[in-house]
Formats: structure tokens, sequence, C-alpha cells
């Protein structure tokens, strides 16, 4: 497995992420439904060594790294795909062609058009994925 999370540990840091105070074990396992505190307490234990989570007094707080963790974009307690980016970057690139043509900066030209198009789709459906994966994961 090495550094990877699995699913189970990427919902509990989310959690932990969302929460923002320390949880307990037993808090752990309530909220996302786990068989047992003895699972809650392996995972939480998991995103310790990992770096992801830190034991205070009153239980387990995220370790908040603005940035990339495990395919997502972790912005203070929010969570989004990586593929947001992507779309983002996309989308405001095929904005600005379609502008500058609209404009007559520049002239349209299928061979610039049709890749850019598919790019959009292409990242849209992937963000569609990954966002439905996230859902997933919270709930």
């Amino acid at each position: 497995m090495g550094n990877e999370l699995g699913d189970t540990a990427l919902r509990v840091y989310l959690l932990l992420v969302s929460e923002g105070r320390p949880m307990s074990i037993r808090e752990v396992q309530r909220s996302l439904s786990l068989s047992s505190p003895g699972v809650a307490y392996h995972h939480l234990e998991r995103l310790r060594r990992l770096g992801l989570a830190v034991k205070e007094e009153g239980g387990y707080v995220a370790v908040r790294r603005n940035g990339v963790v495990e395919g997502l974009i972790i912005i203070g307690s929010k969570a989004l795909p990586r593929a947001a980016f992507y779309l983002g970057f996309s989308a405001s690139l095929a904005a600005s062609y379609a502008v500058a043509v609209a404009m007559k900066a520049i002239a349209l030209d299928p061979m610039a058009a049709i890749p850019l198009a598919a790019l959009v789709i292409f990242s849209s459906l992937e963000f569609k994925e990954q966002w439905s994966k996230l859902r997933g994961a919270i709930k």
C-alpha cells in the first residue's frame, strides 16, 4: 500500500479536514459508520504516520496541507478534485479563444478550435467522475 490512502483513510482525512477540530476515535467511528473503534483507530494512526493528522488532547486533528493530497486540492477546510484545476484552465483557454475570435483579433481555425473543444469536454468528464467519487467518499 505504501504511502497511498485507501478509500476509508481518505474519508477519515476529509472528515477531519471538514470538522477542523479534534475528534475522538468514537466520534470518527460514528460519523463515518465504521464497524468498530479499532477500524477508526487504524485509519487515524495511518494518517498520523503519513503526517496528515496529529493526536492532541481532545483527539485527532487533520494537518491541513493546502495543495494536492491523493488527487485532491485541499484549500482550508474544502476539498476539490484535482481535475477542477484542469477544467478551469481549459475552460479559461477556450473562453479566451472564443473572445479573441468574436473580437476578430484572430480568425477561427478549426485545427485549434476542435482540439480545444475536446480538451474542455474531456476535462469536464474527468471532473464529473472525480467529483462523484469525492462526494461518495465524504458520505
